[in-house]
């Protein structure tokens, strides 16, 4: 059995027992380590545990990998986002009818909520969710509407009205969504009728 000295990070601790790592040889000998020298490897340990764990936990943008504390951010759900909308459409009507200009045939749409998807509701980024809904015209025609809501938290969701658009009339659609992954956006694709683009998907959502 060998004698002499190992070092651990710059600590050179003398024993009369076999090195802890042999020189050359990758695999730690399985040995009776003093305790002093114990001591100093569960300190170490404890220190570039703690240094790995914020290396794991380091997101692209701040606050993207570690959720926020319950009592810093509510957390915003499906249901929240599902009532925010419908109560968009219901203080944006007047005597129940939400106006809205269909810019795919230049004439002003007369509707009335029918329901939000909140199968298709998804969120697309930080602070931003996408929400489908149906509604009935005035008329006589069926329109699916798309729209982005955004807002940190239940007290300041808000509606882009730019993203308002008619994704369907009777059932049949005008665009499907494409993900832009260097910009990190969804983007309308205009479906050509002649050679329609099975692959594009028809709402955003990962």
């Amino acid at each position: 059995m060998a004698t002499g000295s190992y070092s651990l990070s710059g600590f050179n601790c003398r024993s009369g027992f076999v090195y802890l790592f042999d020189k050359g040889d990758p695999i730690m000998n399985l040995s009776i380590i003093p305790r002093k020298c114990l001591a100093v490897t569960v300190v170490l340990s404890i220190m570039l545990g703690l240094n790995t764990s914020s290396i794991l936990f380091g997101g692209e943008h701040p606050g993207q990998a570690i959720p926020y504390a319950a009592e810093e951010k509510p957390r915003i759900t499906k249901e929240d986002v599902a009532k925010f909308a419908e109560e968009y459409v219901r203080t944006n009507s007047k005597d129940g009818v939400f106006k809205h200009l269909d810019t795919n045939t230049g004439k002003e749409l007369e509707l009335t909520l029918d329901r939000v998807h909140k199968e298709r509701l998804s969120p697309i980024k930080k602070d931003e969710y996408f929400v489908c809904a149906d509604f009935k015209g005035k008329d006589g025609n069926t329109y699916d509407l798309d729209f982005f809501v955004q807002g940190s938290d239940r007290s300041n969701l808000r509606v882009d009205t730019t993203s308002i658009a008619v994704h369907k009339a009777n059932g049949k659609g005008n665009y499907t969504w494409n993900y832009n992954k260097k910009k990190d956006v969804w983007e309308k694709k205009e479906i050509v009728k002649e050679s329609p683009e099975p692959t594009k998907k028809e709402h955003p959502g990962y």
